[in-house]
């Protein structure tokens, strides 16, 4: 169980994986770097970078005349990292450290950005990590708002309705958290696909893991549509946009599959089953088998284009590069 006797949480800018790649967020420093050559490189870029000693160093932006968190007591505090969502509205968990220790003002440069910029203000040898496709929960508090840190417990921490409220909602979403969290995050604990050029899906398990849970998700769909009194027929080796054809009298459905073994909903889509498929068949439905490795959770999702694009972000993800040869006249 993690400790709250001393916490406090920070907030900082949007990433996704925290590993050196762009931030989004309304803070000084970001805004200060729009049309120059670090744009949406801060500081919190590598808040959970271990250094070659395996340490976590914490950038928080500066908040008023306290430019970072500090207490008399340094050491064995909570630290819960929160951010906002630039697309949506409400606030992330996207990690914590634990046993961690408070530098205060001091400039400690994080080995792990490769220059002596910014201030990391908190170090640990223990940091939990929310990868990206798990941060579904936001939350709203007035208390967080504008604010860079707050301390909800501690020595010299007087209690309030304000801080034992946040606490509470905090403990309750770290609960619920904690079983889906990768502790001590590296880059085979939890790869960041931009810096996987060989496999950018590697975050998604190896191949082996993929293609078990395509396997289940496509049985699991075709069982589905089978108690229908569909008949169907794979298509998988036809660029056509999509897996499968089921057909039942004049009812046609042209559907891509796509499967998880966790409970949350995420996909990639490639061009034909975006152009082809999503963009341009009216009887094009993608199937989301969630949990699909697990008999007692599974559960298959339907969406037509329509409903798909209501309920997810869809962008680009991997560019291929190809080389256009000069043509001589």
């Amino acid at each position: 169980m993690t400790d709250l006797s001393k916490v406090l949480w920070v907030k900082f800018g949007w990433s996704d994986w925290y590993r050196g790649g762009l931030v989004d967020g309304n803070f000084g420093w970001l805004n200060a770097q729009k049309g120059k050559k670090n744009e949406g490189r801060g500081h919190e870029a590598f808040n959970f970078a271990p250094d070659p000693d395996g340490r976590y160093h914490c950038y928080v932006p500066p908040q008023g005349r306290g430019y970072a968190p500090s207490n008399d007591d340094t050491e064995g505090w909570t630290v819960i990292c929160l951010a906002k969502n630039p697309k949506h509205r409400g606030v992330h968990i996207v990690g914590w450290y634990e046993n961690a220790s408070l530098i205060g003002d001091r400039k400690s440069p994080n080995p792990s950005a490769g220059d002596g910029d910014g201030s990391y203000c908190i170090t640990s040898k223990s940091a939990f990590f929310v990868p990206p496709e798990q941060r579904n929960d936001p939350f709203s508090d007035t208390s967080v708002g504008q604010s860079k840190y707050s301390f909800l417990a501690g020595p010299d921490v007087k209690a309030s309705n304000n801080k034992l409220r946040v606490l509470s909602l905090l403990k309750r979403k770290l609960k619920a958290l904690r079983g889906i969290v990768v502790h001590n995050p590296s880059v085979d604990s939890a790869p960041d696909p931009e810096l996987d050029p060989v496999d950018p899906l590697k975050g998604f398990g190896t191949a082996e893991h993929r293609k078990k849970v395509e396997k289940a998700a496509e049985q699991a769909v075709i069982a589905h549509y089978d108690a229908k009194g569909f008949t169907s027929q794979r298509v998988t080796h036809i660029p056509c946009g999509y897996d499968f054809v089921f057909t039942k009298g004049k009812t046609v459905r042209h559907v891509e599959v796509k499967g998880t073994p966790s409970p949350n909903q995420q996909f990639f889509l490639t061009r034909n089953e975006y152009e082809i498929g999503l963009r341009s068949n009216p009887s094009w439905r993608l199937a989301m088998v969630i949990s699909a490795l697990s008999d007692a959770d599974r559960r298959i999702v339907e969406y037509d284009a329509k409903a798909l694009k209501q309920a997810f972000d869809l962008e680009p993800y991997v560019y291929l590069g190809k080389f256009v040869p000069e043509v001589e006249n």
